[in-house]
């Protein structure tokens, strides 16, 4: 019972949009009409429509008055021409330019002020560059040439048997001394 309800829904839904559709194609022949676009055969089938479909003709008067009232309102006379309007938009553009530099100047300024107050308060450092100086004594720097500070592991070895291996040989490397 409701496969035949929802069948009579869609049926219905579909002839709805079936003549949404119809309507908007006469819709779009009757405008092309009056604006004096389309073809031959166009017009005269909207010719055909307005002669038999009273739907179509009232339509038709309905546009042709809204046509006439659009093309009756007054025009707004231009306040200024399109060269004043032109020399308008430049001159914001040059004043945002202008503003912009303004800011980014002043920004630099400030930063330029504030390194030089800061090197100016007591307290500080001179403004002088200084030399790094060596204040703290501290043993001459050695180094170990033949016995290292730490002990250095010899490497594995590699053997195609076995694969790799820890070295077998003691790890002090450098038991050559210079005599």
């Amino acid at each position: 019972m409701s496969s035949n309800f929802d069948s009579g829904k869609q049926s219905r839904q579909e002839a709805v949009t079936q003549m949404d559709s119809l309507q908007r194609d006469r819709f779009e022949l009757l405008s092309a009409y009056i604006d004096g676009e389309g073809t031959a055969a166009e017009r005269k089938q909207v010719q055909e429509l307005l002669a038999t479909d009273s739907e179509m003709k009232r339509l038709y008067t309905r546009l042709m008055k809204l046509r006439q009232e659009i093309q009756q309102l007054p025009v707004p006379a231009p306040t200024a021409t399109a060269q004043q309007t032109a020399e308008r938009v430049f001159l914001r553009v040059d004043r945002r330019r202008n503003r912009r530099t303004v800011i980014w100047g002043g920004a630099a300024i400030a930063a330029l002020f504030m390194s030089a107050v800061s090197g100016i308060l007591p307290g500080t450092r001179s403004l002088v560059p200084q030399l790094a100086q060596n204040n703290v004594s501290q043993p001459p720097l050695e180094i170990a040439l033949n016995q290292p500070v730490i002990e250095i592991p010899k490497s594995a070895v590699a053997d195609p048997e076995k694969g790799v291996q820890p070295s077998t040989q003691p790890h002090d490397l450098y038991e050559h001394k210079l005599n």
